[in-house]
């Protein structure tokens, strides 16, 4: 579902002091010069010099491309050469430079024309320069105006970038920059001159989890739009009668709402788009023109990028008189706004203005009523006649519940036979559905949860059709473990066994390090519970059972209870993500909350045969 980046990106860099190891490789000189003209259209020079220094540099930087649309740009390789460590150059060959349908066409046939040119390196050893120069026409003006997005990379040491733009003074130039870079704007003879510079940057580790780069990274950013609203006027002016009803249309909506009205023939138009068009990857970019195709065009192909499910949602609600808008909005780890109104959108959405609500019909296992942490919390422009700017809601812990209730039935020889009714919601039944959508049988899925538990085992799990959103999704697994409680003599120590958990306390693992947290983390809020019921074996009681666990802080919560009813044991642990953003400062009460979880997955229940257990006091909490 992720679309791309909206605008080019210049890659520089610049981050704070932290202990840098030997770099794979390192970008010499990024150097990209604008000539503007009155219209907007323009001509871009970018010179790139890079340095490789071992296999994974050489990895990363054996090529360079750059995509393009044919009917609006021309792009052309000036120069592309690779100097060797003993100063040989080597020209790159014709037969190394070619240019494809990009990688939206291929899976879009006659939604896309754009094409992909890539230069491939030759040669390339530890100490090799590469250098190219790209020159990109734009010979029509660009619907969104000419924007300018330099926004560094993370992973690579700069030693010199910059942009510069030179354009007619009369052109409205808005620009913002932060993070060392040292920007010079002047005015001579009726042309403007803006240079935008920074030099001798580290590279900066990422952290799992972080926000995207455009939240921190040093940046300069340019535009020719007055404001942000004005990219949701271009839009809906773009896609004027791109969402007419048809007669096909105006039938389908009949059949798919029947005699439904209101926000429940919402929710069954989204079920039938989200279900039944197939998502393609046509970037919302400019090059595209950010106007989606016709509805009409889009049912009969059955696919679309988010743009077309807009416009067919949009048409078929318009046959049953309700109104719907396309909404821009970032789909993915930014936190925050860009410092400067430049195109900073990847995604179109639905916006219901007689309902208050947003649907984001390109995701085929999400239901209308659910959440996505990816499109929370973010701002959001209106496709309407003079735009406007709303804001998604935020994500709660409610809206990722997850409920795990089991029974685990342990017999003499140590055989376990588990079942578990398991009911996810918001991010986690999307991935849950894609997860039974994507396995190859009831077997597969379950196997593969149990080898990652210490009791390991075999079993099934069964739920309904993934692709029916009109039901929440709630899952039924059942499964053995033959050896999974091992007694040593008369007696056996076990951890409460995991079984078939789609979301098990371990997958907090992934948010742990033993890095002091430089930036802010981002995290889906959740509220979890698993329940599992202990049935200890006749002629067995249990000797021991572990302490309760109470830890609520800024962060969230865990806890867990222990509980004898009658020989039997029950269990109750509960985690909270109370938010969806840590900063650094409040990782320490995350870090807290997924250590208890973790230490207590750790602690365990004794089991003695009944004669061995003769005489002795339960170990109580």
């Amino acid at each position: 579902m992720r679309a791309a980046s909206v605008i080019g990106t210049v890659l520089l860099l610049a981050a704070p002091a932290v202990a840098q190891a030997p770099p794979h490789a390192r970008i010499d000189r990024l150097e990209r010069v604008y000539d503007v003209h009155s219209d907007l259209t323009y001509v871009e020079t970018v010179t790139a010099e890079a340095a490789v220094f071992t296999p994974r540099g050489i990895h990363a930087h054996d090529r360079a491309s750059r995509s393009f649309a044919p009917d609006a740009q021309t792009l052309e390789v000036m120069e592309a050469w690779v100097d060797e460590p003993d100063g040989t150059r080597i020209e790159v060959a014709a037969a190394d430079r070619f240019t494809r349908p990009s990688a939206a066409a291929q899976s879009a046939p006659g939604f896309s024309g754009s094409l992909t040119t890539t230069v491939l390196f030759p040669q390339l050893r530890p100490g090799s320069r590469t250098h190219i120069v790209w020159r990109l026409t734009q010979r029509r003006p660009p619907l969104l105006g000419f924007n300018v997005d330099a926004i560094p990379p993370l992973d690579t040491p700069v030693g010199e970038a910059g942009v510069s733009i030179t354009a007619p003074a009369s052109l409205p130039l808005h620009w913002a920059a932060r993070g060392g870079f040292m920007v010079d704007d002047r005015t001579e003879g009726g042309v403007r001159h803006i240079t935008a510079r920074i030099t001798d940057t580290m590279a900066e580790p990422a952290e799992q989890d972080m926000p995207d780069a455009s939240d921190f990274a040093p940046l300069f950013l340019l535009t020719t739009l007055p404001d942000l609203a004005e990219l949701g006027a271009i839009y809906w002016r773009g896609a004027q009668g791109r969402a007419a009803v048809t007669p096909a249309i105006a039938e389908l909506a009949g059949r798919i709402a029947g005699g439904r009205s209101g926000l429940d023939a919402v929710r069954a138009v989204y079920d039938w788009v989200a279900g039944n068009i197939r998502y393609v990857a046509v970037y919302l970019d400019p090059d595209d023109g950010w106007v989606p195709h016709d509805a009409a065009e889009v049912l009969a192909r059955g696919y679309g990028d988010c743009k077309d499910h807009v416009a067919l949602m949009q048409a078929l609600l318009a046959a049953r008189g309700i109104r719907a808008q396309a909404a821009l909005v970032d789909l993915g780890n930014r936190t925050e706004d860009l410092p400067l109104w430049v195109p900073q959108f990847n995604h179109a959405m639905v916006w219901l203005p007689d309902f208050g609500r947003f649907a984001n019909p390109t995701d085929p296992f999400a239901r209308f009523d659910g959440s996505d942490r990816l499109l929370a919390g973010k701002t959001v422009v209106l496709a309407t006649e003079h735009g406007a700017v709303l804001h998604t809601p935020q994500e709660r812990p409610q809206d990722n519940a997850y409920r795990y209730d089991a029974r685990l039935v342990i017999a003499a020889d140590g055989r376990i036979d588990g079942s578990a009714t398991i009911r996810p919601a918001g991010n986690l039944e999307s991935a849950a559905r894609a997860a039974i959508a994507g396995a190859a049988d009831a077997t597969e899925l379950a196997d593969g949860l149990l080898d990652g538990t210490p009791e390991g085992g075999f079993g099934e799990v069964q739920a309904g059709d993934p692709r029916d959103l009109s039901q929440p999704f709630v899952l039924h697994a059942t499964w053995h473990s033959p050896h999974g409680v091992t007694f040593e003599g008369q007696e056996a120590l076990l951890p409460v066994p995991a079984g078939v958990d789609f979301d098990p306390p371990a997958h907090l693992r992934a948010l742990l390090s033993d890095q002091p947290r430089r930036r802010r983390l981002v995290a889906a809020p959740r509220d979890a519970q698993w329940t599992s019921m202990i049935v200890v074996p006749p002629g067995f009681a249990v000797t021991r059972l572990p302490e309760d666990v109470a830890l609520r802080n800024e962060a969230g919560l865990y806890s867990a209870s222990y509980e004898r009813t009658g020989r039997d044991v029950r269990v109750v642990r509960r985690l909270v993500l109370a938010r969806p953003v840590y900063l650094a400062e409040q990782y320490p009460a995350l870090e807290a909350v997924i250590y208890a979880a973790l230490t207590d997955a750790r602690a365990v229940i004794g089991l003695a045969r009944a004669e061995a257990a003769a005489g002795r006091a339960l170990a109580a909490p």
